[in-house]
This record gives C-alpha cells, sequence and structure tokens, in this order.
C-alpha cells in the first residue's frame, strides 16, 4: 500500500483557489428531490460519476453543469507564495479573479462523465442520452489574465443515435489503438457498441459512426453478411428476452496500447451486464489503426502457431473450428499493407505507422461470452456497477525475429507480471471481484457465409473466482450507489475504487508472482492442492485511503442518493503521486498525497506543451527511512467545516416557491390566524427544524473533535514529559566524578557532557590523522613505469615457470604469459614446468633401464662391448654428463623458484 503522507492539502481548503474551483456558485440548494438532486434532471440518475478529467496537472471538473479548468501546481504555487509572504488571499498583491478558467459549452443536460483523448486536444462530454466532443484550448492560454470564459468549439456526436428517445449511454472510452487518439467508442444500456474516428476537418465523423454493432442482432448472427447495425431512430423495438438480459452496466478495453500487453489485449472489448454476464469483443477495431510496437510481431507468432494446430486437428475438428485460419488471414493482410505515418494536425509526422482494418476475415467480430463464472456457491447472483480488466503480459515466446525492439517490453530487463487477464467486477453493494481468465481471449469473426451445420466444437469460457472483497458497510448501503474503479499510474496490479464511503486501494502484487510461477511449472502433480491453497491465501492488500464524512451527504439535503466522483490519480513532479476526487452534494474537494514506490515504471502522458509524445519513465526511489522501518508522522486529516455552516436558508425559497402570487403580499402584513397561515407555519417549522438540526449536528461534532484534540493534546504534553525527565536522569548520569550533587544546573552538566564529548572527538580525530600519515609513510614513494613492466615481466616469467593453482585453469593461467599465446592452429607451446617435468621422467627412466641391463648382464661387460661397439667408460661418461645436466636444471629451476618467492614476500 503507498503511504499516506498528507491528507487534503491547505490550497484546497477553505478559503483557497484552489476550494473555490470546487465550490458552487449557487448559494441556495435546490430542496426538490425528484430530480435527483441535479438541476435540469428530469429523473434520478443512475450510473457512473466521472466528472473530473486531468491532462497532465491540469484538471478539468464540473461544477453547476459547467466546465472548470485550473493548473494544480498554479494553484499550489501561489498558495505557498502568499503563505510565505505572510499575506492572506484577500491580499491586493494575489492573483486577481477565482484561479481558475470556465469552459462554455452549449450543453443543456446534466454533465455525467469526462474524458480526455490520449493526445490531451479532444474532450469528451457525456451526458445521460447525449456525446459530445470538444476541442481543448492549448496550456497557453491558461496564463491569459482576462476572466472572461472560453467558447469551446463543441461537436455533437451522434446527433440521432444519441438522443433523449434512444437508450442511455453507459461508457465513452477512447480506443487505445486509434490513430492519433481520436477514435472514440460509445457504449449504451441497450448493447449497442459504436466506433467514432473523428476529424476536426470533417464534420460528418461525427454524425455516422464508422461501425455500429447491436449486440443482441450480433448473437444471433451467422455470418459476415448478417444485418447487425442498431434500429433507428423512428423504428420500434418489441420486447426480447434477450434485450432484457443484455443490459449493459460497464464496458472497457482489456489494454491501455503497452507494449509489455499480450497482442490482442488493446484491441478487446470488455463488457458486462447488470446481472453479471461478461462478453469480449475481439478484435474491435477502426477501420485506420495504430498497433504497438510488438503487436503485429506478436500476432504473427501466434496466428502461426494458431494455424500449424489448426493443421494437426483437421482431421477430427473439420471445419468447426475456422478461428485459426482466420487470424492467420487477418496478420497476412497486415503483412501485405505498406503503412503510413502518421501526421499531427499541425502536418508534423510522427514515426508511428498506420494500418487499415484488414478486409478479410471481416470487420464484424464474433460476440464471445457470456462467460461461466466458476465460484461455485459463492456467487449467486451479483449486481454490477463496473468493470475493470488487467491485460495478460507479452510473452516473450511470441516475440518473432525481427521485433522492432525487445527492450521496449520491460523497461527493469525482467518480464514480470502474469501470463492470464484478471477480471474484476464491482457490484452496487461494495463488493470486488477478482476473476483469473486463463483462457485468453483471441480474435474470433463470423465466417464469410453462413454455415450449412451449427458447430459442435464446444466454446465454452470459463473465469475462475479468486476472491471477493468488501469495501461497504451493509447498513450503509444505498440504493442508488454506483461504485467505480480507477487505474493506478504506477502498476497495472493495482486499482482504485470509488463509492460514497471513501476510496479504496487494491494491489495484487503480493500473489502474482506466486501464482506465474505455477503457472510456468509443468509438473501437474499437486497443482490443483496448490491452486486451491493460492486462492485461500491470496492475500489482496486492501487498504482505505480516504474515508468520507457521511454528514457531508446530509448537509444540503438534496437526494438521499449520495455518490462520489470517480478519483483521478496523477503524477507530477509538484504535486507527487496524488489522489483527488470529490463527492456529490458536498462539493469539497477530497485529496491525498502518496507516498512515491521504490522503484516504478510509469507510462508518461502522451501530450505535453510541444505536443509530442515521451518515453516511459521509469525511477528508482532510495528512501533510507523506509529502508530501515523508521516511522515518520502519522497523517491526519484536517477539520473542514461543513457546507452548513456556509449556505444560505432555503426559507425565502420555500415561501416563494409554495405561495400562489396573489397571496405572496400578504407575507409584509400582520399574521392573521387561518389555516394557510397555520399550513405556511408548518411548512417552515419542518425546514427550520432540518436546517438547525444540521447546524447543531455540524456544531456537536465540532465541539467532540476540539474535546478529542485536548485530550490528545494532553497524552502529548505527558510523553514530552516522559522524555524530558529521562534526558534529565541521563544529564545527572554523566556529570563529572569530582563534581558535588546539587553543584551544578542540569543545563550545565549537560554542557559540560557535551564539552567532553566534543573534546574526545578531537582526540579521536587527532589520532586518526596521525595514523593517517604513518600509513603514508609506510608505503613509500609511488611506482615507477619501469618498475610497473618490471612486475608485470616477473608475473609473466611466473606463469611460465610456475604450476598453475588445483582450483586455476591451465589456459587462463597461461593467456598472459609472453611467448606462449595460441597459434592460428590453437596450439599453444608446451609450458617450461612441463618440459622440466618430461625430461625428469625421462632421465629417471634412463637411469632406471641402464640399472636393469647391468644388473641383468652382471659380468658380461665385453660382450655387450663386442656387440655393440661401445666401451663402458664411454657409457658410464655419458650417464654422467646426463646425470649432471638433470641436476643443473633442477637447480636453476629451484633458483628461480626461491627467486619468485622472494619477490612475492617483498
Amino acid at each position: 500500500m503507498p503511504k499516506i503522507l498528507g491528507y487534503t492539502p491547505s490550497w484546497l481548503s477553505r478559503p483557497s483557489a484552489g476550494f473555490d474551483l470546487f465550490s458552487s456558485s449557487n448559494k441556495r440548494p435546490l430542496i426538490d428531490s425528484q430530480h435527483g438532486g441535479q438541476p435540469g434532471g428530469t429523473s434520478e440518475y443512475l450510473g457512473p460519476r466521472r466528472t473530473i478529467a486531468h491532462r497532465g496537472s491540469e484538471i478539468f471538473v464540473v461544477v453547476d453543469n459547467q466546465i472548470r479548468w485550473a493548473d494544480l501546481s498554479i494553484l499550489k504555487y501561489e498558495w505557498e507564495s502568499s503563505q510565505r509572504k505572510g499575506r492572506g488571499l484577500e491580499d491586493d498583491d494575489a492573483l486577481p479573479g477565482p484561479g481558475y478558467k470556465l469552459l462554455k459549452a452549449p450543453i443543456s443536460e446534466q454533465i455525467r462523465q469526462l474524458s480526455i483523448s490520449p493526445n490531451g486536444q479532444l474532450l469528451a462530454i457525456a451526458t445521460s442520452h447525449t456525446v459530445h466532443v470538444t476541442v481543448l484550448p492549448d496550456s497557453t492560454k491558461f496564463d491569459d489574465t482576462t476572466q472572461s470564459p472560453i467558447k469551446l468549439q463543441t461537436h455533437t456526436v451522434g446527433p440521432t443515435a444519441h438522443v433523449l428517445s434512444q437508450s442511455p449511454v453507459v461508457n465513452i472510452l477512447w480506443h487505445p489503438v486509434g490513430v492519433n487518439g481520436t477514435c472514440l467508442v460509445t457504449v449504451t444500456t441497450e448493447a449497442v457498441v459504436r466506433i467514432w474516428e473523428l476529424n476536426r476537418s470533417n464534420r460528418w465523423s461525427f454524425d455516422s459512426p464508422t461501425l455500429a454493432i447491436d449486440l443482441t442482432k450480433l448473437d444471433a448472427a451467422r455470418s459476415q453478411q448478417d444485418n447487425v447495425s442498431p434500429s433507428g431512430m423512428h423504428s420500434g423495438r418489441g420486447f426480447s428476452a434477450d434485450a432484457v438480459d443484455m443490459e449493459i452496466a460497464s464496458a472497457c478495453f482489456g489494454g491501455t496500447g503497452s507494449p509489455d500487453e499480450s497482442a490482442w489485449s488493446a484491441m478487446t472489448l470488455w463488457m458486462t451486464t447488470t446481472d453479471g454476464d461478461v462478453y469480449a469483443l475481439c478484435p474491435l477495431l477502426p477501420s485506420k489503426w495504430q498497433p504497438t510496437s510488438t503487436q503485429l510481431s506478436s500476432l504473427a507468432s501466434i496466428a502461426v502457431a494458431a494455424v500449424a494446430i489448426a493443421s494437426q486437428d483437421a482431421d477430427f475438428l473439420g471445419d468447426d473450428v475456422p478461428w485459426n485460419t482466420d487470424q492467420y488471414d487477418f496478420i497476412s493482410e497486415l503483412d501485405a499493407q505498406e503503412p503510413l505515418l502518421a501526421t499531427r494536425d499541425d502536418d508534423i509526422t510522427i514515426n508511428e505507422a498506420i494500418y487499415n482494418r484488414p478486409k478479410r476475415p471481416g470487420p464484424l467480430p464474433k460476440l464471445q461470452g457470456p462467460f461461466q463464472l466458476a465460484a461455485g456457491s459463492l456467487v449467486d447472483y451479483l449486481d454490477v456497477s463496473d468493470i475493470h480488466i488487467i491485460a495478460s503480459k507479452l510473452e516473450r515466446e511470441e516475440m518473432v525475429l525481427g521485433a522492432d525492439d525487445e527492450s521496449e517490453i520491460d523497461v527493469q530487463g525482467e518480464n514480470l507480471g502474469l501470463s492470464a487477464a484478471i477480471i474484476c467486477l464491482m457490484t452496487t453493494d461494495g463488493r470486488v471481484h477478482l476473476f483469473l481468465d486463463l483462457e485468453v481471449v483471441e480474435g474470433q469473426w463470423l465466417p464469410a457465409t453462413a454455415p450449412e451445420r451449427p458447430s459442435s466444437v464446444s466454446t465454452s469460457h470459463e473465469l475462475i473466482l479468486i476472491e471477493a472483497l468488501d469495501t461497504l458497510d451493509a447498513e450503509a448501503i444505498s440504493e442508488n450507489e454506483w461504485p467505480t474503479f480507477s487505474r493506478d499510474p504506477f502498476s497495472r496490479y493495482s486499482f482504485y475504487t470509488t463509492h460514497s464511503q471513501g476510496v479504496f486501494f487494491f494491489s495484487l502484487d503480493h500473489w502474482i508472482k506466486r501464482l506465474e510461477d505455477e503457472l510456468q511449472n509443468p509438473t501437474t502433480a499437486g497443482a490443483n492442492f496448490r491452486l486451491n491453497m493460492l486462492r485461500e491465501s491470496s492475500g489482496t492488500l486492501r487498504e482505505c485511503i480516504l474515508r468520507f464524512d457521511q454528514d457531508c451527504f446530509m448537509g444540503n439535503q438534496i437526494s438521499s442518493s449520495p455518490s462520489a466522483n470517480a478519483c483521478i490519480i496523477l503524477y507530477d513532479s509538484d504535486l507527487g503521486y496524488f489522489l483527488l476526487t470529490s463527492t456529490n452534494h458536498d462539493t469539497h474537494p477530497q485529496a491525498a498525497t502518496l507516498d512515491m514506490p521504490k522503484s516504478f515504471t510509469i507510462k508518461q502522458e502522451p501530450f505535453s506543451d510541444d505536443g509530442l509524445d515521451y518515453a516511459d519513465l521509469h525511477i528508482d526511489s532510495n528512501d533510507s527511512t523506509a529502508d530501515l522501518g523508521l516511522t515518520t508522522h502519522v497523517a491526519r486529516s484536517a477539520y473542514e467545516p461543513p457546507s452548513t455552516f456556509w449556505n444560505e436558508s432555503s426559507l425565502l425559497q420555500l415561501t416563494s416557491a409554495s405561495l400562489p402570487a396573489h397571496r405572496r403580499r400578504t407575507l409584509k402584513d400582520e399574521i392573521r390566524l387561518s389555516t394557510a397561515t397555520l399550513e405556511l407555519m408548518t411548512s417552515a417549522h419542518r425546514l427550520m427544524s432540518n436546517e438547525t438540526h444540521a447546524i447543531q449536528t455540524a456544531a456537536a461534532d465540532l465541539f467532540n473533535r476540539c474535546e478529542r484534540m485536548v485530550q490528545e493534546l494532553r497524552t502529548q504534553i505527558q510523553r514530552v514529559r516522559e522524555v524530558n525527565g529521562r534526558a534529565e536522569q541521563l544529564a545527572l548520569g554523566g556529570g563529572d566524578e569530582h563534581d558535588i550533587e546539587g553543584e551544578r544546573s542540569a543545563s550545565e552538566r549537560l554542557g559540560f557532557r557535551a564539552q567532553k564529548c566534543l573534546e574526545k572527538q578531537e582526540r579521536l580525530t587527532d589520532r586518526m590523522e596521525k595514523l593517517r600519515r604513518r600509513a603514508v609513510k609506510l608505503e613509500g614513494r609511488a611506482v615507477g613505469e619501469k618498475e610497473r613492466e618490471w612486475i608485470k615481466e616477473m608475473a609473466s616469467l611466473k606463469q611460465v615457470i610456475c604450476r598453475p593453482d588445483e582450483d586455476e585453469d591451465e589456459d587462463d593461467f597461461m593467456s598472459d604469459a609472453k611467448g606462449y599465446e595460441q597459434t592460428e592452429n590453437g596450439n599453444r607451446p608446451q609450458p617450461f614446468y612441463q618440459r622440466y617435468d618430461e625430461l625428469r621422467d625421462m632421465a629417471r627412466e634412463l637411469v632406471e633401464r641402464a640399472r636393469h641391463v647391468k644388473e641383468e648382464d652382471g659380468g658380461k661387460t665385453r660382450t655387450d662391448e663386442d656387440a655393440y661397439g661401445i666401451s663402458n667408460e664411454i657409457r658410464k661418461r655419458k650417464v654422467q654428463q646426463v646425470m649432471a645436466l638433470v641436476e643443473r636444471e633442477e637447480a636453476l629451476v629451484e633458483g628461480v623458484m626461491m627467486r619468485l618467492e622472494r619477490l612475492k614476500v617483498a
């Protein structure tokens, strides 16, 4: 878990420009709850709230159905500058204006979701039924001191598809492999998926999607010729059981387009229904797409292996499994294409290839699912609110020869991760279900023509439940609760969840390595037992980062369905590891500053001031304090006054709304006893009771906090006294032996002891300096160049004469000897000690043979002399000469050895 360094900072608290960024300008909250607490709404909204988006350190927030733009780094810097100078925000030299820019877009419906394109130039805005795309201003425009609102260039996406008469919009997603990050994917509750390839110079691209798929029709389709497009705006749609079962709750892509992900992840759209059924569309591609550096090579390797397996199984499978050949056709057409280079809007060429979607097998993928949830009795019914996919890692075996750069696969040099995908489902009761997908989803297409008979091969796909974790208290679950997921930029196997009670952090890193080792282990004996043990002790880390005060949801009395914004997590050099969110009705920002991991790799934002892409960022943080296990300060959230203290009373609004026009003038007259007056006073009493109760509750909470702070302060004072007592005891025990008790005060004794320590330190320093000087004198003068050459020559001579050690290789020992280098034939001259051994053995053999001959012949010396013509005198003389030579060689070798030993000692 990342350590919490601090909660909502002062530059986001009242009274600061950061607080005003999230504050509503409507001082009188609405009391009518039939609109779900949102102005302009017609029905209570049930769905995700993602009204905070960021581009680097710049954030875009929806307040009062208006988009506000601010830079958190600037807000922090200006606040800290004003605090350092000792001025408040009301000072004359402070920044003029509220500290944010107002972006105007012609959107009348309540904004529910914001999503910034990967290139940082477009902002997708979704209401309950409509979708809009605006062109974001450049960051340089934020420096403009004018306070006038910035009018955005806004386009309506699907003016006939996403309207109030059609199904609500569930998700707006930017395709991970879209060209320059301009491909938008919209998903509706009636299981309709549309791909929009946006082009700012072509307004038709905002009106008509390049691909529209109705999943209910796709599920029943048998070939590419079948009509799977959604029904028109004025066409009626009757009741269907499939339509009820296919009510989409959430959707997301299986990957982020990173080079270390599996090839099919970024082009796989995962969807979940409200009943918990999980579906997948793979591959879902626009007409033009931008693959990653490892995607094509990995797809080629997978397709070739699949065709090889299909050819082996063709005898008994027949034509029932055409997916392998479809994948081969898909990658073959990609290889035959000549890619284009991507260009930005300013006509600058980017070194990234663009490919067309292959015409074979076709544009329509097969709907895979619903997948079987192997959860046993743990999961009976899932009321799902959101889905999050953790992509499987890219296997190095899938990389074929000729890949772009294998170093891009893993920055740290190790292919860490899991070779299986993890599906995370969040239910409305705050429970997170983790499923393991061992059968990785691959590309499947509808056949070109309808088959004559249905396939007999089973296509069941099973998801194994690993763990189910609760984050919400059962007593505090709201009827309209809608928890959401948020990605962690530092780890693929970590994520955050947000709901009305707070923000929770989840990390799967503790058991990913063990599971991967088990999956890669070829031994199957006892595998089921080990997997069950791993499932029971998976140990997923679950920690609460932020805990929302439930009183903030009741302060405004707007709606009985509290919810919170999906949190955003950003990394900036000025802000650090920063988490930000806000509640629905209490518009105060909620934030937390987290500690940086020791070593992490994050994908930099694909947009910057110059608009160019940058490489991934890898940082190694060596925190000695963390290594030593030392605990620093314990972060505590600062007290923030509830909005009850600041909101204006709704009494005037009630009286003006409940009374007809002809009776409003009676409010200025004397009070008369009547039924109308009693009814008015009863309504006013009811409203005032609620408001005074909220104020009383907030005041009581403040009083309790003050009482608790006093008690904690007393505890801290007591601890300081204990530390002071220990210090005094140490001071009393460290005085001089000749001092009389009570003669010196405690401060004098401490000073005397500190002086003694300083004197001792000086003595140790002088002694160490003397030792250093003596060591320098013992070392003598520096060795000259000729002496170094002589030492090298002696070492080479040692290698020629001396024998190598038992643990030393002879070739390594003789590698640096002069005159003994290997020849072209790979042979090396024989060392001296080996020649000496051979000569000594030869001499011994000759002497032994001579002795044997002498013993066998006895007194037949004359016969031998007659037979060979050699006298005994000559023979004896030659033997003596040989022995003298041997003794001379032995003496020479022994002398050289003794000299080398003396040199070694010296």
